[in-house]
């Protein structure tokens, strides 16, 4: 018996369709580290390589062999030169003007140690008084005369003094200075900056030259140092009326060098980079920039008296000296992004501290802050 089929009917429920997902929100872009921040943690990076880099070497025999024969190497250079600069500067007369702090009175301290008859000028009696009895009480001789090398009658009455004292001088170091930072922009109504400038870096220090040479040139024996700058070198910006007056005396002494050579009166310009001392301290952007200290650049006054040189200059500055010769569109245009990532300080400005802060907070921070402190790095020492 066939069985009947019974059809079976399958209803399918349709779901509802699903809602799409939200797309996920894209991560916030990180901020950009602050500039302070990034000098911290390269400045940590560095310390610790540097730390692994010494552990290294004192795990090692060979690397404490060589640490141990460079540190004799730098003794024996050092007790070397100190003979050098005894030899050529032994009960010889020396001038040092600016000599009662910084690079100055370092300078003198170090040429009396070494045997010089010191002559320190500068404008403060006590001051000079103070840096007289650290020489004195170091076993060196030294004398103090108060000059303010900006007043020219000021400093025919020291040559005549110093003259008719010690008789002759045999080294000038013409290290006083002036230095002035500030936008040609802000100096349109200030056209004393040129003048003071002018007159304490070139003007003085001529009449000093003037002075001292004649005896110089009869004894067939003599040395003018001048402390310039690198920014004579490298022609920063907003130190249009300091570099001018460097520049000016640089000028006068390479003329002068090659009427003196055959006279045995050698000429030598120290471009000198920027040194902590009390003229730079005002400045408080010069903090993010490696300076040298008093100390070492009194050393190249030290090299100056040894070896005689016409120029000392850094490897920078030297750099800067070509790269304006062979390229200065270039040079040009990297010194005006400088000019514009490093503001004019509050007194450039004429402005209150509170007023030039307050202007700062309104500057973008993140990448200026890190082009900033690159700058400070790269152009190590530059006059900006």
């Amino acid at each position: 018996m066939a069985t009947k089929a019974t059809k079976t009917t399958t209803t399918t429920r349709r779901s509802a369709p699903k809602a799409k997902a939200a797309p996920a929100a894209k991560p916030a872009a990180p901020a950009a580290p602050a500039a302070s921040t990034v000098k911290r943690t390269a400045r940590s990076t560095r310390d610790s390589v540097m730390s692994t880099v010494a552990s290294v070497i004192d795990a090692n025999p060979i690397g404490k062999a060589v640490k141990v024969t460079r540190k004799v190497s730098r003794a024996v250079v050092k007790t070397r030169r100190a003979s050098l600069l005894s030899k050529a500067i032994r009960n010889k007369v020396v001038v040092v003007t600016g000599a009662t702090a910084g690079i100055g009175e370092d300078a003198a301290i170090k040429l009396a140690k070494a045997g010089a008859i010191v002559i320190l000028a500068a404008r403060t009696p006590e001051k000079l008084d103070a840096t007289m009895a650290k020489i004195k009480a170091d076993g060196g001789k030294a004398f103090a005369y108060s000059c303010d090398i900006s007043d020219l009658a000021d400093c025919d009455r020291f040559v005549k003094t110093v003259l008719d004292k010690h008789g002759h001088v045999d080294v000038l170091v013409n290290n006083a200075g002036r230095s002035i930072r500030r936008s040609l922009k802000y100096s349109f109504e200030r056209f004393h900056d040129f003048e003071r400038t002018m007159q304490l870096n070139y003007f003085g220090a001529v009449r000093l030259i003037m002075g001292f040479a004649p005896l110089m040139l009869e004894r067939k024996s003599g040395q003018i140092i001048n402390v310039s700058s690198i920014g004579v070198l490298t022609n920063a910006p907003r130190f249009a009326a300091y570099v001018a007056s460097k520049a000016a005396l640089d000028a006068f002494s390479t003329c002068a060098a090659s009427e003196f050579s055959d006279r045995k009166v050698a000429f030598t310009t120290i471009y000198m980079p920027l040194v902590a001392t009390a003229m730079t301290a005002p400045t408080k952007m010069y903090k993010a920039f490696p300076m040298l200290t008093p100390d070492e650049a009194s050393e190249m006054i030290v090299d100056a008296v040894i070896d005689r040189p016409a120029r000392i200059a850094t490897g920078l500055g030297l750099a800067g000296a070509v790269s304006h010769a062979l390229t200065p569109k270039i040079s040009e245009y990297i010194l005006n992004q400088a000019y514009n990532l490093f503001p004019d300080s509050a007194a450039a400005r004429g402005l209150t501290e509170a007023e030039a802060a307050a202007e700062e907070k309104k500057l973008p921070k993140g990448k200026v802050d890190m082009a900033r402190q690159l700058f400070a790095q790269v152009f190590n020492g530059v006059h900006w």
